[in-house]
């Protein structure tokens, strides 16, 4: 492994003053061979500097004092020849588990202990998170932490969030449930997920990507059995800036559901409407599908009755462009 530090000439030079360009194209069998982390400069009394490397945060008062310990993190890094596709980072505690990709599976080390892989990422995620509660590092056995998703960026090793989440919620006891983050890919022109045995791609298309890649990965689960009506799944928590890419491919219908206190406008997608509830507390948007208006009535207000947004006696309306009313019925 090489490593070769030198003066950043991009415009963020002010806060990043340097970048640390790490060569491990002897000890990996994918990627991009050289990665170029940023050294940031942390403004104070005594000002220092540091890198993040998948989310792990490294200190130094110079850049000299940063190479050895990020040498040796990125050694430690490496497993199956491969660097990090993504961390599992647990909040509460910060601690950070990597994730990596091996043909359609992935798979989470831990320190002296069991090895799980699954090819959905959210499985592996709960496997590992059952496993890390009951040793107590979550906590107390009884999920009093959660594991949250990162993707690394394979040319820096700077952690990203999922621009939004693929869902499913189980309909009963004998259903189950489906989560899967969605990334964009490292040169930016698709978005990706892990779902049904297999890394699921969309070309960006103008925002009309997000459905496109929900009815992809719908159709996959449907054909594992994992799935029996399509619009079960959902676009969850997008970002403001996806939302904002996605709302150009969708025709406002003037319709309003009126749930409570929420008024969720209503979207047409194709054949699909699609209710967008922002949620304010994270700022985030979710897109709950229907085939119709009646349709999206009945699902928009089973899962909002479920946050419990909705109380079980009250009724959900869709308010038209004209003023009308239309009450769902049949709960």
């Amino acid at each position: 492994m090489r490593l070769r530090l030198e003066d950043n000439r991009a415009a963020d030079r002010d806060t990043v003053p340097f970048i640390l360009r790490v060569d491990v194209r002897e000890l990996t069998a994918v990627g991009p061979g050289e990665i170029a982390i940023p050294v940031h400069l942390q403004d104070g009394a005594t000002p220092s500097l540091n890198v993040e490397v998948c989310g792990f945060r490294i200190d130094g008062g110079s850049p000299l004092e940063l190479r050895r310990p990020v040498e040796r993190l990125v050694r430690g890094l490496i497993n199956v020849a491969r660097l990090p596709d993504y961390v599992l980072v647990a909040r509460r505690s910060r601690r950070i588990h990597p994730v990596y990709t091996l043909g359609d599976e992935v798979l989470a080390t831990t320190p002296g202990g069991p090895v799980f892989r699954h090819v959905e990422l959210a499985r592996v995620r709960d496997h590992l998170g059952d496993y890390l509660h009951a040793v107590g590092e979550l906590g107390a056995p009884g999920k009093s932490d959660v594991l949250h998703v990162r993707g690394v960026d394979a040319a820096t090793l700077t952690l990203r969030r999922p621009h939004f989440y693929l869902k499913k919620r189980a309909a009963g006891d004998d259903d189950n449930e489906f989560w899967a983050p969605v990334f964009t890919t490292d040169d930016g022109g698709a978005i990706y997920t892990h779902a049904a045995s297999g890394r699921r791609e969309v070309e960006l298309s103008g925002g009309y990507e997000v459905m496109l890649l929900r009815a992809q990965v719908a159709q996959a689960l449907q054909a594992a059995g994992r799935l029996s009506d399509p619009l079960d799944l959902r676009a969850d928590r997008l970002l403001p800036a996806t939302w904002r890419r996605v709302r150009q491919a969708l025709r406002l219908t003037g319709a309003v559901l009126v749930a409570g206190e929420l008024a969720l406008d209503i979207y047409r997608a194709g054949r699909l409407m699609l209710a967008v509830e922002h949620r304010r507390d994270e700022h985030r948007y979710i897109l709950h599908p229907g085939a119709d208006l009646d349709d999206l009535r009945e699902r928009t207000q089973r899962e909002l009755r479920r946050r419990g947004m909705v109380t079980p006696g009250a009724d959900i309306t869709v308010i038209g462009q004209n003023g009308t009313r239309r009450v769902a019925s049949g709960f």
